[in-house]
C-alpha cells in the first residue's frame, strides 16, 4: 500500500470512530499525513477519487450512495443523513444567538466547532463554539457573555445541553496560536465555521497562526463557500457594543478585570470538575479552556485501536494534546 493509500485509509478510519462516512470530496479535504514529512506533489481530488477504486483500499473500504466508510459499517449512512438534517434545525437556531452577541464588549469572533461544524448533532448536542476576544479584556468578555446568554436561556450549564452555547474556549486575538496539539485538534479545528467576524479578526488569521495543522494534515481550506453561515453585520449591535468598550477602555477597566479575574479563577478552582481525568482547564490572560471531560482521549485511543486492527500499527501511535 502506498503512502497516500495509507493517509486515506487513516482519515476513513478517524471518522469512523465519529461513527461518520466521508464523501470523496471531505476525504480530500481532511485527508490525514501518516508522515509529516509528506509533500504535497500529485495530491488533487482526482488522484484521491482514483485510488479510492484501487485493489488496497478496496480491502478496507467500502462505499455506497456517494459515502466511503471502513467495510461493515454501511449503517452509518442512514446515521448521517439523520444527524445531518439534525444539524441544519440547530444552525437556525445557532445564528439568531450568535447574530446577537454582537452586542457583547470585547467579542472579536465567535466559531463554531464540535458535532455542529461537521454536520455530525444529535438531538440533544450543544452548539460548541470558540471564542475570540480582544487582548487585556478576555475575563470581562467571559463574564458579560456568560452572564448574557444566561439570561437568554441558552447557556449550557449543569444537564441543560439542548440547543445551548458551550462557551468552553477563549482564546484573544494576540494570541491565535493554540499550543495543545494532536490529530484530533487539528482536524477539530479544520473544521472550524466563522459566524462572527468583527473588527479585524478573521479565520485566515487564526489559520495563518496556526500552520501546525498542515503537520497533521495536507490542507487548510477556507470556505468562502460558506458564507451562508455568517451572521449579518448589525450597525446598532456594534454601536452599543463600541460604547461599551470605550467607557470600558481605561483604568476603571482594568480594575474590573482584575477583579472578575480573582473571582472566576477563584470559582474554577473550587470546582471539583477542574481535577477530573481526561481533560484540560487553562485559565490566565489569553486563553480559558474549560473541557474537564474531553472526547479526545477516548477518540484517539480507538482510533490507534482500529488502525492496530486493520493491521497497521505503526499508525495508530497517535497522542492526545496533553490531557490530565
Amino acid at each position: 500500500m502506498t503512502t497516500i493509500e495509507k493517509s486515506i485509509l487513516a482519515t476513513v478510519t478517524y471518522y469512523d470512530t465519529l461513527n461518520i462516512p466521508l464523501t470523496q470530496m471531505e476525504i480530500f479535504k481532511y485527508l490525514i499525513k501518516v508522515n509529516p514529512k509528506q509533500k504535497l506533489s500529485k495530491i488533487n481530488l482526482f488522484s484521491i477519487i482514483t485510488l479510492l477504486e484501487s485493489k488496497e483500499l478496496k480491502r478496507f473500504i467500502e462505499s455506497k450512495n456517494g459515502f466511503y466508510f471502513l467495510r461493515g459499517r454501511e449503517n452509518l449512512i442512514k446515521q448521517r443523513i439523520k444527524k445531518q438534517k439534525i444539524t441544519e434545525q440547530k444552525w437556525k437556531i445557532a445564528k439568531r444567538i450568535i447574530w446577537i452577541m454582537q452586542l457583547i464588549p470585547f467579542l472579536r469572533g465567535v466559531m463554531v466547532s464540535g458535532s455542529m461544524a461537521i454536520g455530525n448533532a444529535k438531538k440533544e448536542s450543544d452548539i460548541d463554539v470558540l471564542i475570540i476576544t480582544s487582548k487585556n479584556r478576555i475575563w470581562i468578555a467571559r463574564a458579560i457573555t456568560t452572564l448574557f446568554l444566561h439570561i437568554l436561556k441558552r447557556r449550557r450549564h449543569n444537564h441543560l445541553t439542548k440547543d445551548r452555547i458551550c462557551l468552553n474556549h477563549y482564546i484573544t486575538e494576540e494570541s491565535l496560536n493554540i499550543i495543545h496539539r494532536s490529530l484530533y485538534n487539528a482536524q477539530t479545528y479544520a473544521h472550524l465555521i466563522p459566524v462572527l467576524e468583527l473588527e479585524a479578526f478573521n479565520l485566515k488569521k487564526f489559520y495563518k497562526k496556526n500552520k501546525w495543522i498542515k503537520n497533521c494534515l495536507f490542507f487548510i481550506f477556507y470556505e468562502k463557500n460558506l458564507a451562508f453561515r455568517k451572521s449579518k453585520y448589525s450597525f446598532l449591535l456594534n454601536f452599543f457594543r463600541k460604547s461599551l468598550e470605550y467607557i470600558l477602555n481605561n483604568p476603571l477597566g482594568n480594575l474590573l478585570e482584575k477583579a472578575i479575574k480573582i473571582a472566576q479563577v477563584h470559582r474554577v478552582k473550587k470546582d471539583k470538575l477542574t481535577y477530573t481525568k481526561g481533560g484540560r482547564i487553562v485559565i490566565n490572560d489569553m486563553e480559558l479552556e474549560f473541557h474537564p471531560k474531553s472526547p479526545e482521549k477516548i477518540i484517539i485511543e480507538s482510533y490507534n485501536k482500529k488502525m492496530k486492527e486493520l493491521g497497521f500499527p505503526e499508525l495508530g501511535n497517535q497522542k492526545d494534546s496533553g490531557l490530565r
